[in-house]
């Protein structure tokens, strides 16, 4: 597949690079639709299974996938009715619950869809990985700080 536009210099226009960058978002979240679980429910299971224990908590996921804390209980909640989070109290501080991967949540990351996408990266030489992962970074720091101002 070809950048469909070019800008004046004969380079990719910002546009089309956008263009792109959106269809392979597209694509790698419809491959999230598989095991009963939905794209962001996936990236729930993600977060909680690498996260350290301080930071297993609604609030912390719900600023981490950028969401309310209503929406990002109501995920846990499913997840929870799924077995595949479970609740554990935080005895030195009763107001606080962390929430864990159960096993079976666990079994079923080791079928994580995230991971054909990482194939394809991985067939990339390590030069251009190197590159995507600096240029990557870079556009989301930028988005962060746009989403912030406004």
């Amino acid at each position: 597949m070809d950048i469909p536009h070019s800008d004046h210099t004969g380079g990719a226009s910002p546009q089309a690079i956008a263009d792109v960058m959106l269809q392979i978002a597209h694509i790698a979240d419809s491959l999230g639709y598989t095991h009963g679980l939905k794209p962001s429910q996936w990236t729930a299971l993600r977060y909680f299974a690498g996260a350290n224990n301080s930071q297993r908590t609604v609030s912390a996921f719900a600023d981490f996938h950028a969401t309310t804390r209503g929406a990002a209980s109501q995920m846990v909640e499913v997840l929870v009715g799924k077995d595949l989070l479970v609740r554990v109290p935080v005895p030195e501080d009763r107001r606080v619950t962390q929430l864990h991967p159960t096993p079976k949540a666990l079994e079923l990351l080791r079928h994580d869809p995230l991971n054909d996408f990482a194939g394809v990266i991985n067939a990339l030489p390590a030069d251009d990985q190197y590159r995507l992962a600096e240029t990557l970074t870079s556009l989301l720091r930028g988005l962060l700080e746009k989403r912030q101002s406004v």
